[in-house]
């Protein structure tokens, strides 16, 4: 125990192992592991043994493994306690860094590993009678709560702190009595999250199957079927529907709720959207406690969650690592009921990247292929990167003002598919952002990107008049012109103010004019991007409409 303890930073680290695979990287180990299953039908198995010994995987079932043989020893279940709070230490250092993050990423991945440890840890813990683990469960039902209500997460993410909150709640009954409590403070915080504690109620229901329980879940769930928020409702009335079948006299309390709610599911888009969640397998096949092994928490919940198959641990490897362990749980579920069962379809949307363009036309799908865009990553520009440059127009669209990088990868996108001149950016590092990069779906390789902080900026727009350019500031002015009307010069900068602060009253005085996009509701004002994009489409369509007729054009023609 005393080495282990030396060695607790690494192990931890270890248990978080794993690199994000490039896509050409996901498939080529996703190849490997077809082949691998197929044993001796192919001659590759035979001939050259494949070793997994070195896979991330292995490294994270073999960390585990090893806090697994030690919980059993003197000052064990102390270094899991250890553990423990390292791995929330570790989340919380992500939570702060950033509280929305992409599926698959980097951070994603860390957090789904973080959770999968502490499922096993909390139920050896929760074996123990020591105050010591007692109490470290009671924190853990806290620390859920917490991440719970605090942000939206991935669904692997989501589903492992839901079972993590049920369990521990489970094995702390003094804390039952103050789930309602929670489940209050919940809808205060987060709307959205009541979704998550609509659902942990239902896992504790169906486990404890008490009769005062089922009615307290009825009386605390009932008026969220009539909630503005979409989801909460859905989850709401499909799970009292869940709920009638546990308890006899509980439903024959409320028939008269269960004929309303059961006509109204049967009603409009209800139908639909209810069949997809009561058929999820969360709420159909999934028991907080019978399916409690090695199996589903490693490789059934991340198949379910549609995290990619890199992340899934084999049963092979839980059993070459964890098999002859004196284990508090079984390393495989009892049935395969969960095997039956595909990701929800919530869950594919929520997972899935951005799609490509889709036409319904004839039921096909029809893709944009970029060939220059491909030359250019090959690095195989030559006479094509210059005709590239001769085709883009004269347009300079500067967002120097803007903050919000998710608006800047969109604009980058606006601007390569217009071919604008170049896009101008407060600081290049932007570019680097991955939520810059999911927006921009690598535009920024293909276009020039200029970089003026802020400050420079008066000075900026002086050199560029000087240079010919005419300055269109997009804004609300009493002398703005009308984006409809407005005639674009061939050589132009379009200058986008501040998401809150719009154009500031120091630079509107260096503009030319100032135009507006007409609008007819009541909101205000249009996100920046996407009054960008509308600008510079309307500067393309111009352009476009002088190239038809003949006339010279910024295309080069």
């Amino acid at each position: 125990v005393r080495c282990v303890e030396m060695m607790l930073p690494t192990l931890t680290s270890a248990l978080l192992f794993g690199p994000v695979l490039r896509r050409d990287q996901r498939i080529e180990n996703d190849t490997c592991t077809l082949i691998r299953s197929l044993g001796s039908d192919y001659a590759v198995n035979v001939l050259i043994p494949q070793d997994e010994s070195r896979s991330s995987q292995q490294v994270r079932a073999n960390a585990l493994a090893i806090l697994l043989a030690v919980s059993s020893q003197e000052g064990g279940l102390e270094l899991l306690v250890k553990t423990v709070h390292i791995l929330i230490a570790k989340d919380d250092q992500l939570t702060a860094r950033r509280t929305r993050y992409h599926g698959d990423s980097l951070h994603h991945r860390v957090k789904h590993r973080i959770l999968q440890a502490l499922l096993v840890l909390e139920t050896v813990l929760a074996n123990s009678s020591s105050p010591l683990s007692k109490s470290c469960v009671v924190m853990l039902v806290k620390w859920a709560n917490a991440r719970l209500q605090g942000e939206s997460q991935q669904p692997s993410v989501r589903y492992q702190l839901e079972w993590l909150l049920v369990r521990s709640l489970l094995h702390s009954p003094q804390l039952l009595s103050g789930f309602w409590t929670i489940f209050g403070q919940a809808s205060e915080e987060r709307t959205g999250s009541i979704c998550s504690f609509i659902s942990v109620a239902y896992h504790l229901a169906v486990t404890l199957q008490d009769e005062s329980f089922i009615d307290s879940c009825v009386t605390e769930i009932l008026p969220w079927c009539m909630a503005q928020h979409f989801n909460v409702r859905l989850y709401a009335q499909v799970v009292l529907q869940k709920l009638w079948p546990l308890n006899s006299k509980v439903a024959d309390k409320y028939s008269a709720i269960r004929r309303s709610l059961t006509k109204s599911l049967n009603q409009g888009n209800a139908v639909r959207n209810a069949e997809k969640l009561k058929t999820d397998f969360y709420f159909t096949a999934f028991h907080a406690i019978n399916h409690f092994s090695l199996e589903t928490i490693f490789w059934e919940l991340p198949r379910l969650s549609n995290i990619s198959r890199d992340e899934w641990i084999s049963l092979s490897t839980l059993q070459e690592c964890c098999g002859n362990l004196n284990l508090h749980f079984p390393l495989y579920n009892e049935d395969n009921s969960l095997k039956q069962f595909t990701a929800a379809t919530w869950v594919v949307k929520a997972t899935e990247p951005e799609a490509g363009v889709e036409l319904e036309a004839s039921g096909m799908q029809k893709k944009f292929v970029p060939w220059k865009g491909m030359r250019a990553e090959l690095g195989m520009l030559g006479d094509a990167d210059a005709q590239s440059s001769s085709s883009r127009t004269e347009l300079v669209v500067v967002a120097s003002l803007i903050d919000k990088v998710p608006n800047l990868g969109g604009l980058a996108r606006s601007c390569e598919i217009f071919t604008a001149h170049s896009l101008v950016v407060a600081s290049l590092e932007h570019t680097q952002d991955k939520l810059f990069s999911t927006l921009s779906m690598s535009a920024e390789k293909h276009i020039n990107i200029v970089e003026v902080k802020p400050h420079d900026l008066a000075q900026y727009l002086k050199e560029k008049k000087k240079s010919g350019y005419t300055l269109v500031g997009a804004e609300q002015t009493a002398s703005s012109v009308s984006l409809e009307s407005f005639k674009f010069p061939r050589k132009c900068l379009l200058l986008l103010g501040n998401e809150k602060e719009g154009v500031p009253v120091t630079l509107l005085p260096l503009l030319d004019t100032c135009v507006e996009v007409p609008q007819l509701g009541l909101v205000r004002s249009l996100n920046v991007h996407v009054t960008g994009a509308l600008f510079i489409w309307e500067y393309t369509k111009q352009y476009m409409a002088n190239s038809a007729t003949g006339t010279s054009t910024v295309f080069g023609k």
